[in-house]
């Protein structure tokens, strides 16, 4: 595989996952809470593996076949993330390669299924919102826009007016590494987890890391400059 480092340097833009390569988005606010209270929006009996799921996700995606409370699950969920992400953990190294990425010219789009508003929210309470390109996230019910779905890197993609394999995506997901595959990006996974590493390689991504700061090695030293842009 390539180095991590050499990809970013030979990129001309980066696609970022947002739960796990920025922060935890559930650190704090556990996902087993957040996916009780969306269930309390419905009426009557939730299928056994919805009723029984952790993750918020799973009801989202029951909602949006279940007609008009998909729009009140979604704006629920989107409430509970921007609530989530005030007391979610830093991941460790992350904000010294948005810095190193910034100060090389190499835009970052943050790419994720959580809410653009939690988002956003989280890089204004820790005042990154400078060292980011912008947002492609989810702004609505519409979960078959989500990743596995090219959709969202689709759309960042175009805003940064670049080529597909020009561009890097970043997740710890299988469901990352399948947009990447379907976008025509290139891919690093993000194994932060045991198992994960042994999973990802069947994706075939371009490199697998186990700690962000593990992007920072070997790129170019704050206030280098780089040469060209995005094309």
């Amino acid at each position: 595989m390539t180095s991590p480092a050499q990809i970013l340097r030979n990129s001309d833009a980066v696609l970022l996952d947002f739960d796990g390569p920025v922060c935890s988005v559930f650190g704090g606010f556990p996902d087993h809470e957040v996916a009780d209270e969306l269930r309390g929006l419905f009426r009557g009996e939730l299928p056994e593996a919805v009723g029984e799921s952790r993750d918020p996700f799973d009801v989202l995606r029951y909602a949006a076949g279940a007609g008009t409370v998909a729009t009140t699950v979604e704006q629920h969920l989107r409430d509970l993330e921007v609530r989530a992400v005030k007391v979610a953990s830093p991941t460790p190294g992350t904000a010294q390669v948005l810095e190193t990425l910034h100060d090389f010219g190499i835009p970052v789009f943050v790419v994720s299924n959580n809410s653009a508003a939690a988002v956003s929210a989280y890089f204004e309470a820790h005042g990154m919102a400078g060292l980011i390109a912008g947002v492609s996230a989810r702004t609505g019910p519409e979960v078959d826009q989500l990743k596995p779905k090219p959709y969202l890197l689709k759309r960042a993609i175009e805003a940064l007016e670049t080529a597909p394999g020009r561009c890097v995506m970043i997740g710890d997901s299988e469901t990352d590494l399948e947009a990447s595959r379907h976008a025509g990006t290139l891919a690093i996974g993000y194994a932060n987890k045991l198992g994960k590493r042994q999973r990802f390689e069947q994706y075939r991504p371009n490199a697998i890391i186990d700690h962000m700061h593990e992007l920072a090695r070997g790129t170019p030293p704050r206030g280098a400059g780089r040469r060209g842009g995005v094309r």
